[in-house]
């Protein structure tokens, strides 16, 4: 059982997480590994390559504090999360597939040392002498790595939300909000989306009301949206659930990647607990500073953040309480925590996390829908990617209670989810 004091953190940006960071050159939402380390004892880091593993080790080095990664590494505040194979959309013959891409190196255990630490990028930011040695011995304690065996439900979920004109749309929509947002483009449009099969049956297309050709001038050439994102950001939020749900442990991303998965945590609970209010969620203003955006912004470096970590146990003490928790209580936290680390004077923030409900209130739910507890796995049985959600769903119901730090729009997918057949 989860006890919320470890998050896995995505800290690539791209179209689907933090585009806004990505549109401005920068590859690493560093801020998110900042403000997470506010929020929680202990991270599991994810980048995507081996740049951005050196981007995020060159940021602790330039402020002298190489040797503080690895005390963090050697005390277990800080560890990777390394996703050894990659999820990505194929185009072939003018049709987009979704693949778990794996090399022989990469299919073996205990790899991270070869591909990463050798690699020039990475080589090139690494202090020399004893504290390398020291890094190296840290790093081989502190590194899991997923293979893409593990995740093929999560795939194959991916790919029949792809071929769901309403999910598909959704997916879309996702970006489409951020990307108006940041842009500052003015209200989004509503997306629709429709699939065209071919004569044979072979191919199934799917296309949108929006030109997407449009959005991809909107979202500029560091994002380089294409169709096949669309794809690619089921797949990546499907697989972030499915890790934490293993590891037991909490999420911290960066939107719009927190949508797809709050989205998911619904559809799994709608459709296989017959339970659609188990997702809850809390978005307020504080008065505490932006810390995400402060770090990226070079505005605040890793002396302040560890500060406000020390006076931060508060909120750490609050998301592993297993009492009800308080929301003002929250709130007047981060009023204290930011006097108290002398930041009283910087500008509102916004609090934004949404979780599973406890154990009493799921049990309180299911029974409220007269749930069967002995036929609830077999619920929608025969769709493609139900063993997915069925896995999903099977987490939660074994008391992993996730909270996920990032932004959830709730009431599209809620009025999708009620048009689902029951069965």
């Amino acid at each position: 059982m989860s006890d919320h004091s470890k998050a896995l953190v995505a800290l690539e940006s791209w179209g689907y997480n933090s585009p806004e960071l990505r549109y401005r050159g920068q590859s690493v939402d560093i801020g998110l590994m900042a403000e997470a380390l506010v929020y929680y004892d202990s991270l599991l880091l994810n980048v995507a390559n081996q740049p951005q593993f050196a981007t995020l080790i060159e940021w602790f080095a330039n402020q002298g504090h190489f040797g503080t990664l690895i005390s963090l590494m050697e005390d277990g505040v800080i560890g990777f999360y390394d996703y050894s194979f990659m999820s990505t959309a194929i185009l072939k013959d003018g049709v987009y597939t979704l693949m778990n891409m794996q090399d022989p190196i990469q299919a073996k255990p205990n790899t991270f040392e070869t591909r990463y630490l050798a690699h020039p990028s990475v080589r090139e930011v690494l202090p020399k002498g004893r504290i390398r040695k020291r890094f190296y011995e840290a790093i081989r304690k502190s590194v899991i790595e997923a293979k893409a065996a593990e995740f093929s439900d999560a795939i194959e979920n991916a790919r029949e939300d792809y071929n769901d004109p309403r999910r598909s749309a959704l997916v879309l929509q996702a970006f489409v909000d951020d990307l108006y947002a940041f842009r500052d483009l003015g209200r989004p449009p509503t997306i629709q989306a429709s699939i065209q099969q071919s004569v044979d049956g072979a191919t199934r297309t799917t296309t949108y009301d929006i030109d997407l050709n449009r959005l991809k001038d909107l979202a500029g050439p560091q994002i380089n949206f294409h169709r096949g994102a669309i794809l690619t950001a089921g797949a990546i939020s499907n697989r972030l659930i499915l890790s934490a749900s293993r590891l037991d442990c909490d999420l911290y991303l960066g939107s719009p990647t927190s949508n797809l998965v709050g989205d998911k945590l619904y559809e799994s609970s709608y459709r296989i607990l017959k339970a659609g209010q188990i997702v809850d969620s809390l978005e307020r203003s504080v008065e505490f500073p932006d810390l995400r955006r402060l770090v990226n912004e070079a505005r605040l470096n890793l002396d302040d953040i560890m500060t406000i970590r020390r006076e931060g146990i508060k909120f750490r003490q609050w998301l592993q309480s297993e009492t009800e928790r308080d929301r003002d209580a929250l709130i007047a936290y981060h009023h204290e925590v930011a006097q108290k680390s002398g930041f009283s004077k910087a500008a509102t923030s916004t609090i934004r996390l949404f979780g599973v409900l406890s154990a009493g209130a799921i049990a309180g739910v299911l029974q409220a829908k007269g749930a069967d507890p002995a036929a609830w796995a077999l619920a929608g049985a025969g769709a493609a990617g139900l063993p997915y959600l069925v896995d999903v769903a099977t987490s939660v119901r074994a008391q992993w209670r996730p909270i996920v730090f990032g932004r959830w729009v709730q009431d599209r997918v809620r009025r999708l989810m009620e048009e689902f057949p029951s069965n």
